[in-house]
């Protein structure tokens, strides 16, 4: 039986190191989420809490959105 040797090829590792590369930074913005929720409670400025967590928010759902977008594509 012969082992197929495709799957060891460069362009596939690197395909593999750029879905683990995106996936830290997914866990990187969930972290900066959580960090921005615990600043917004200590610091009352309302506005700038609100403003801030819907920054962050938009950020999150583009992070996960290039995950799903990358795995499609590679």
């Amino acid at each position: 039986m012969a082992i197929d040797f495709s799957f060891f090829q460069p362009v596939f590792l690197i395909k593999i190191i750029t879905l683990i590369i995106i996936g830290f930074y997914i866990i990187f913005t969930l972290v900066v989420f959580t960090q921005i929720k615990a600043m917004g409670e200590i610091i009352n400025i309302p506005h700038a809490s609100e403003i801030f967590k819907t920054i962050i928010l938009v950020n999150a759902i583009l992070a996960i959105s290039l995950f799903l977008f990358a795995v499609v594509i590679l």
